[in-house]
């Protein structure tokens, strides 16, 4: 099958790290503007030592996401090399992208000769950081904690740092310096900085997940960032300024990279001679290297619009990768806030601009625009107005106060309500997930309609679209071992606009060329996240899911609930072979014993035919019917609640339930058709059918006739069934296997409307 629109896929060092997520929605920002399709491929870390925790020690599964993207799927890749590549060398990172000679790469926030990059500018940004520093703080004793000398931005920071060092004559030692694995995870690293240099005045992190976990440190020995030792990060994220103290950083935004790196990319795909992207930074300051709002100087009204845009950038830096109407409406709003803030303080503190600024704020804030802010200069700026304000009009120091008394009250009251928010929301996501995990396993029977129960309690990850793939067979993967997609993939059950459907089995094979590609999937643009299915050792197959905010910070514990599940359906699924393969033992051992021959057609408990005995002589019965050019019914028939009568009331409750269900199966088909029992609690029928409906009235009727037993029966229970027919025309020529795996089919959307009946 041909895939129209071009495919991008991004392989990245699993899902739920910020640097990830970052870097994704520069990307989907790009893809947005463009007719493309993504697929991220969370491939986790290269050679890794996983024996350090149990809980990780089967996370190479992760690796074999390399399989995935192969020149038959994807026509580009954007590769983060340096964060897949963390723990490795970059000869061994080399080896791996070789694999995709002949694809369009772009690397992100990594630099390997030959190909092309878009990275950070690793030096002017830590300059400025030093010379503050330095210059303003009188540091003479600094510090680093790194990364790796594998790792790109890692290496260029500490030799950007050294070389600072030397040009301000600051004396360098290895005890200065401790290597981390660029997480907020390196507790030894933070240990040995602060045991080995305890009159540190300064501290340079090479990125801010490995400040947070600095400060975690830190905290523990009741040492304060900002007051006694300064602490700086790398990439101005979102807890940078949310911290406390909030965190100087280097503001080197990874959605930037992921925005350009799409950029080059598409346009080597669109034959365009490109060079590699090295982007600006710049250094944030904030309360960890002891900033305080009286340093900042007075605000600069005289630079009119352009310096408001400046500070609406400065705050909302991230805003950009949001819904592109809800940023240009909070942009307006804060401009409009701004106007009337300097209006309030040019014209002297009048009621009315009181009134219009109050107005405009609270209008501002009810679009909940700080949720998107960095909260710490947003109210720096409103210091800096009040200051403004103050030495303005210097007779009026009470007014002053009052009015942004009121101001500051209502930016705490809608930080208190986003608190609330968020806290509200992850109440009700704990409860949708304690949902999610019960209901995940709410299926009895190894068979493929239990693949549709795994896509069905998805909403409050806000998927609109999922696939199941497993493999024909599971395939054991151990460590280190290379693995090799199959050509072929069963596409067991899909979610797309929010219907989950099962598949039929003449349907479900898809070659590996077509998994991202197939059927509806080509009518519109998407973006994807790939998982791998595992159990330990065994790889099942992989779930191809939307890529939503929520998925960014739950995918991996969704995937590890949902190859639990496929490993139990495919445990009930050998379980079920094997009780076959028991029944197909039973008949060799009596093939040569036309009695016994006879009795291993029959079930023994209900006198009909058992599934060797349906099977054979049901498809004796199709043909016959199809050679005459007769209608035919196809039914498959469920007992509901088998187990509960069994433990209720006993197995020999049981069996007399099962031995009824026979008798009127029977009595309904007559001389016209064949009964069997094909399983535990499973029946099936194949018989004449005259009518012009799909079955409908024979459904009614055996229900009605289930009533009326029960109506009459002294049981102290109700036997009923559940019934999935498909009728075969007269003209059709499908086989027994292929009728009945569609009546299976009917079953299992007849189940669902009983459940949901119930419930309500």
């Amino acid at each position: 099958m041909g895939r129209k629109r071009k495919t991008i896929g991004i392989l990245v060092s699993g899902i739920m790290d910020k640097f990830t997520e970052s870097v994704c929605k520069g990307v989907f920002y790009t893809a947005s503007k463009a007719d493309v399709d993504l697929v991220v491929f969370p491939c986790k870390y290269l050679d890794r030592d996983l024996a350090e925790k149990r809980e990780i020690m089967y996370e190479y599964q992760y690796n074999t996401l390399f399989s995935y993207a192969g020149r038959e799927n994807v026509d580009g890749l954007l590769v983060s090399a340096d964060s897949i590549g963390c723990y490795t060398s970059k000869r061994r990172m080399r080896e791996v992208l070789e694999k995709y000679t002949g694809i369009p790469c772009v690397l992100v926030a990594s630099k390997l000769e030959g190909y092309t990059s878009v990275s950070y500018d690793n030096e002017t940004g830590v300059r400025e950081a030093m010379e503050y520093l330095i210059g303003q703080r009188h540091c003479r004793k600094f510090c680093m904690v790194g990364g790796s000398n594998e790792n790109t931005d890692a290496y260029e920071r500490k030799q950007v740092f050294l070389k600072l060092l030397k040009e301000n004559d600051i004396s360098f030692s290895e005890e200065n310096y401790a290597e981390g694995s660029l997480s907020r995870y390196s507790s030894k690293a933070y240990g040995e900085i602060l045991d080995n240099n305890p009159g540190a005045e300064a501290i340079f992190c090479v990125n801010d997940d490995t400040a947070m976990g600095l400060y975690d440190e830190m905290k523990r020995r009741g040492i304060l960032p900002g007051k006694d030792i300064y602490v700086f990060g790398y990439d101005n994220t979102v807890a940078a300024s949310k911290s406390k103290p909030s965190l100087s950083s280097i503001q080197a935004d990874s959605a930037v990279l992921g925005e350009k790196a799409l950029e080059l990319l598409l346009a080597m795909l669109a034959g365009e001679k490109v060079e590699s992207l090295v982007l600006p930074t710049k250094f944030i300051l904030r309360d960890s290297c002891g900033f305080r709002s009286e340093e900042s100087g007075a605000f600069p009204w005289f630079l009119g619009r352009e310096r408001m845009d400046e500070c609406f950038d400065e705050i909302f830096y991230r805003l950009r990768y949001k819904n592109v109407g809800e940023a240009e409406r909070i942009h307006s709003l804060f401009l409009q806030v701004l106007s009337d803030a300097i209006a309030l303080v040019e014209d002297g503190m009048e009621t009315v601009q009181f009134q219009r600024l109050l107005a405009s704020l609270d209008e501002f804030l009810n679009c909940r625009a700080l949720e998107y802010a960095d909260v710490d200069k947003f109210v720096r700026y409103c210091d800096e107005i009040f200051q403004a304000a103050r030495r303005r009009h210097t007779g009026s120091y009470q007014k002053i106060g009052e009015i942004f008394t009121m101001i500051y009250g209502r930016v705490i009251h809608d930080m208190d309500f986003m608190l609330r928010s968020v806290k509200e929301t992850e109440e009700s996501d704990k409860y949708a997930i304690k949902l999610f995990v019960s209901q995940m396993m709410q299926f009895e029977n190894g068979n493929d309609s239990s693949y549709a129960v795994l896509l069905q309690n998805l909403e409050w990850l806000n998927i609109q679209n999922a696939y199941v793939y497993v493999f024909e067979k599971p395939v054991l993967h151990l460590q280190g071992e290379e693995f090799l997609l199959p050509d072929d993939l069963r596409l067991k059950a899909a979610m797309e606009d929010g219907v989950v459907q099962c598949i039929p089995e003449t349907k479900q094979k898809i070659n590996r060329a077509d998994i991202f590609s197939h059927g509806r999937m080509a009518e519109k643009c998407h973006s994807f996240v790939c998982f791998p299915m595992f159990y330990n050792e065994m790889l099942h197959g992989m779930l191809l899911c939307d890529l939503t905010d929520k998925i960014f910070e739950n995918g991996e514990f969704v995937v590890n609930q949902m190859s639990s599940a496929v490993r139990m359906i495919e445990l009930l699924k050998d379980n079920k072979k094997i009780q076959l393969q028991l029944e197909e033992n039973i008949h060799v051992l009596h093939q040569k014993n036309v009695v016994l021959d006879s009795l291993s057609k029959s079930d023994g408990l209900t006198g009909i035919l058992n599934r060797r005995g349906f099977f054979k002589e049901g498809e004796r019965f199709l043909e016959r019917a199809q050679a005459e050019g007769k209608r035919i019914m196809a039914a498959y028939v469920d007992m509901n609640n088998l187990k509960v009568i069994n433990d209720r009331y006993g197995h020999e409750d049981g069996d007399f339930s099962l031995q009824l269900i026979g008798k009127i199966l029977t009595a309904f088909v007559g001389d016209g058709g064949i009964v069997g029992r094909i399983g535990g609690d499973e029946f099936a029928c194949i018989a004449f059918y005259s009518r012009q409906d799909e079955g409908e009235d024979f459904k009614k009727r055996l229900y009605e006739e289930f009533q009326n037993y029960n109506a009459g029966s002294e049981k102290h229970y109700n036997i009923t069934v559940s019934a999935g027919i498909h009728v075969v025309g007269e003209r059709e020529r499908e086989n027994l296997r292929e009728a009945l795996a569609l009546a299976d089919l009917k079953l299992y959307e007849e189940k669902k409307l009983r459940t949901k009946n119930v419930d309500k």
